[in-house]
């Protein structure tokens, strides 16, 4: 994010906003066409101003702030038109899948395409009979080396009249809109539509922030307003870890939830706004969705302002590779939950018992053989929505590194805890060294910062060496007892298969999933695919058979498995081994100590 025209546009005075901007010469103004939004069609108008003469090259943006990947967005831009400065007609020439050449214009550009846009997400854009769901990069070109121009957006009053706009975007009145620089425009997600809208006020320090709730969707006012509560009840909760809220651009922070069945599920984090979507009604889902309005608002301090180095500059034409995914997104998903059970809405049980699936995922997966978290982070560009038509072995060599960094946040937060300090503290104080001021950071800057807050610059290395730079984990069972939180292995004497997926199809047992290198399937040859026929004798047809032929395995013994690859039948041998799923929750006789702990840690 260019922070050079925020950080001017700043000392304006709110009552101010960004006026200018209608009056600029040099602003670049979209208008947009809903006449066809009932096939998905939009049209869009661009006039840029003063474009310098010769070739004036137009750009669809191939990044997107807050996903990691490249698309291709331009795939869906069409009817590509211009005229110059005089009113006739300029050339169009396409020069590359994302780069049309526009000459002949005599200094004044005014460009019209369609847009055809029939997704709804955090990264894509959706139009219909009901709504228009931006996000910028999926929808608008922008011309070349115009970067630092301000922008407004225009939906003509006239069309769709009925229709609300919800944007971090400033509003000039008659349904226009502003940004400083395209850096803002593009970070700046539009919702169009019937909209339900709530807010309040958050003070931090003399300093009041205005926090939005805009929803689109099918429920009831009065579950709006309750879920609204549960916003606030999170936002506070996060404002706590940190001590303030950060200072937003323009006062104001807006949550734009889509929850109805013509969206896609996804959350994103954005400056001063998130979107929060999902095919669902909020009626009776509130818990689940609460849990992306939590990871994706502790993205305003985590990532929007304590900012990796590699993600800068952010450029929208190619995508920035990062170490720190496991920080940026991995700790953001430790404090997700961790807030949400200091807000009272995620209870203690629930929440140790969760603890499980996050260790089974990142303890248990053979791919921190092959990466640590900054490895993983590096994947990012393949794994964060990134399309690709060949196979991969990610199951195999990849870790997530949401899981992967909430688990080490976890590690952390505890052994912290054991030397009198607290992850939170870590996050103030990189809050306060690279947040507030906003300096990008880079890993050796989170191993200083953990320095600082323990006073042993030896121990904070060593952490890092082990956990980060290398692909340790700690035992996760005696951290969490002092807490009364046990977390012991589920079927200790069962033999197990970790992460077999089967299915039952035309009457017989398939392989449905990848086969993981700690699964003693792997060794003897079972790949993805492949029908089993038997095991230890006993033939076998559904999920059902397999679990009862193999509930009486002996661990350490080896036993037959029949089963037809690549159309040739097989019969192999497997070692039986011990099922390593583990399974959490709260003791039952948890000591006053530990519940105290436990208390201080979660809130209750």
């Amino acid at each position: 994010m260019r922070l050079l025209p925020l950080l001017l546009l700043c000392s304006l005075s709110l009552t101010a906003q960004l006026d200018w901007v209608a009056d600029h010469p040099g602003t670049i103004v979209y208008t947009l066409d809903l006449a066809n939004v009932q096939e998905h069609e939009l049209g869009v108008t661009v006039d840029f101003p003063a474009v310098p003469e010769g070739v004036f090259y137009v750009k669809m943006p191939q990044a997107s702030p807050g996903r990691y990947a490249q698309h291709n967005f331009a795939r869906n831009v069409y009817d590509v038109q211009a005229t110059g400065a005089d009113g006739t007609a300029a050339t169009v020439s396409r020069v590359d899948p994302t780069t049309w050449a526009v000459t002949g214009h005599g200094g004044a550009v005014h460009l019209t395409y369609t847009l055809f846009a029939n997704g709804g997400d955090g990264t894509y854009s959706g139009v219909d009979d009901r709504k228009l769901h931006l996000n910028m990069p999926a929808s608008f070109v922008y011309g070349e080396e115009l970067n630092d121009r301000p922008v407004m957006l225009r939906i003509p009053p006239g069309q769709r009249p009925d229709w609300d706009v919800a944007t971090q975007l400033v509003a000039l009145g008659e349904r226009r809109f502003a940004a400083p620089d395209y850096y803002y425009f593009y970070d700046s997600p539009t919702m169009v539509g019937t909209l339900q809208r709530e807010e309040f006020t958050v003070a931090s320090g003399e300093r009041v922030d205005t926090i939005e709730v805009a929803l689109m969707s099918e429920d009831s006012d009065s579950t709006f307003h309750e879920y609204v509560g549960l916003v606030e009840r999170t936002v506070r909760a996060q404002q706590a870890i940190f001590g303030e809220l950060p200072a937003y651009d323009y006062g104001r922070y807006v949550f734009l939830c889509s929850y109805n069945p013509w969206i896609g599920g996804d959350g994103m984090e954005h400056r001063n706004s998130t979107i929060c979507s999902a095919p669902i009604g909020l009626e009776g889902n509130q818990q689940r969705l609460i849990g992306t309005v939590s990871h994706e608002f502790f993205h305003c301090w985590n990532v929007e302002r304590i900012r990796p180095a590699d993600l800068e500059p952010f450029a929208f034409d190619h995508v920035n590779m990062s170490d720190n995914l496991w920080f940026a997104e991995g700790f953001t998903s430790y404090f997700d939950d961790l807030a949400l059970a200091r807000a009272g809405i995620l209870a203690p049980e629930d929440y140790a018992r969760g603890i499980a699936g996050q260790l089974n995922y990142v303890v248990n997966s053979p791919g921190r053989g092959y990466r640590g978290p900054i490895g993983m982070s590096q994947q990012a560009p393949f794994v964060d929505a990134a399309t690709a038509n060949d196979p991969d072995n990610y199951a195999n060599t990849f870790v997530s590194y949401y899981t992967y960094g909430a688990v080490l946040g976890l590690a952390l937060d505890l052994e912290l805890r054991e030397r009198g300090h607290t992850l939170d503290e870590l996050m103030q104080q990189l809050w306060r060294q690279y947040g507030k001021p906003e300096i990008p950071y880079h890993v050796r800057d989170l191993q200083l910062g953990l320095a600082t807050v323990v006073g042993d610059s030896a121990w904070a290395a060593d952490w890092f060496d082990r956990y980060i730079r290398g692909s340790e984990l700690p035992d996760f069972a005696p951290l969490l007892q002092p807490y009364g939180i046990e977390v012991t292995q589920a079927r200790p004497d069962s033999a197990g298969f970790n992460g077999l997926r089967l299915q039952t199809r035309d009457n017989q047992l398939v392989v449905a999933g990848p086969v993981l290198e700690n699964n003693p399937l792997y060794a003897a040859g079972v790949d993805a695919g492949a029908v089993i026929t038997s095991v230890n004798g006993t033939p076998v047809t559904s999920p059902a058979e397999w679990e009862t032929a193999v509930a009486g395995l002996t661990l350490g013994q080896r036993y037959p498995v029949s089963f037809i690859q690549l159309g040739r039948e097989r019969s192999v041998t497997f070692a039986a081994t011990a099922a390593p799923a583990f399974r959490s929750g709260l003791m039952e006789e948890a000591g006053a100590e530990a519940v105290a702990r436990r208390k201080a840690w979660l809130g209750y």
